[in-house]
């Protein structure tokens, strides 16, 4: 087994963590560590170009295999989409052929919600014309409800800006972006949850973004950022302007990361698994919380994961800002 709990596999343990935020008999949901690619591309040789450094190769080390009846258990567990290697948190591992199947059938409904959290460089701007209420953004298929209004709440970052000033946020207003990329619409809705001073960044200010994508093109967030709010994703060496402000920015890596995810249990929901469901004791049954009925009228079987943002959020703006008050 090689030191992991599937057996079968002649490969080493990758030399990094892979936390486990959500596990069952059917699938899973992982944290992905910032700098770790999803999948491995092979070279002309067909040689991995990555070795054993992908979420790939740790997965079947920190899963457990189904239990013994378990209907159409896949031989290894396998990601179900990708996160960009900068790119850190929730990640969904199918454990079962039909959890598979439903979970890409989710994705391409867009039925599954997903919340990222970044830092921009700059104040993107809150137009009249692009603000939507919480009831508009909710209508669009987005995850705003519960704790949204504080995505930082249980963090202590001390926001160093006046919203008084003419850049005020909109009084819990969301914001939303509808630009096309590659010849397909894409819509990104997000808000502002803090401002901190920077003597790095553009204009002087850092923002805490928290972004909600309705689709799922090909680096959405990061595009929509820069192309139309002008305010990169700090550590972003792709789509950064190639200004100053924005070299000074890139020593500490992409400051993007997917804290939260809202689907509906892709086994949970059939005829079998809620019987299954409803049998099991209350520990797993709501999982502390991740598991959840719907509050819909269908009564389903939802899964509710957050994470924390990485330490490296808070100690950067906290630095950022420690090093305006002695220097600005």
């Amino acid at each position: 087994m090689h030191g992991g709990f599937y057996p079968g596999f002649d490969t080493n343990k990758p030399p990094f963590e892979l936390p486990v935020v959500y596990e069952d008999d059917h699938f899973a949901i992982v944290n992905k560590p910032a700098g770790i690619v999803c999948y491995s591309t092979r070279n002309d040789k067909g040689e991995s170009s990555h070795g054993t450094m992908t979420v790939r190769n740790a997965l079947p080390f920190a899963l457990t295999p189904p239990k013994r009846g378990t209907l159409s258990i896949i031989r290894r567990p396998v990601g179900v989409h990708r996160l960009d290697k900068p790119t850190s948190g929730l990640l969904l591992v199918a454990k079962t052929k039909p959890a598979m199947v439903d979970l890409s059938n989710q994705f391409v409904d867009r039925r599954i919600k997903k919340t990222y959290t970044a830092i921009v460089s700059g104040i993107p701007s809150e137009l009249i014309e692009t603000s939507i209420t919480k009831k508009e953004a909710m209508d669009l298929g987005v995850d705003v409800d519960d704790d949204n209004d504080d995505v930082d709440n249980n963090q202590n970052i001390t926001t160093c800006y006046d919203n008084s000033s003419d850049h005020d946020t909109m009084n819990g207003k969301w914001q939303v972006i509808d630009f096309p990329l590659d010849e397909k619409n894409a819509v990104t809705v997000w808000k502002p949850v803090k401002y901190v001073k920077s003597l790095k960044a553009k204009d002087g200010i850092l923002t805490l973004v928290e972004m909600k994508p309705k689709t799922g093109r090909y680096h959405q967030l990061r595009r929509h950022m820069m192309w139309v709010k002008d305010c990169a994703i700090v550590g972003d060496t792709t789509y950064d302007g190639g200004g100053s402000d924005a070299r000074n920015l890139r020593r500490r890596g992409l400051f993007l990361c997917s804290n939260k995810v809202r689907l509906d249990h892709p086994y949970y929901n059939t005829i079998q698994g809620r019987k299954e469901w409803e049998n099991l004791p209350p520990i797993e049954k709501w999982a502390n919380g991740t598991l959840t009925l719907s509050e819909d009228g269908t009564n389903t079987v939802e899964v509710h994961a957050s994470i924390d943002l990485p330490n490296k959020f808070h100690s950067f703006l906290a630095k950022e800002m420690e090093r305006q008050k002695k220097l600005g």
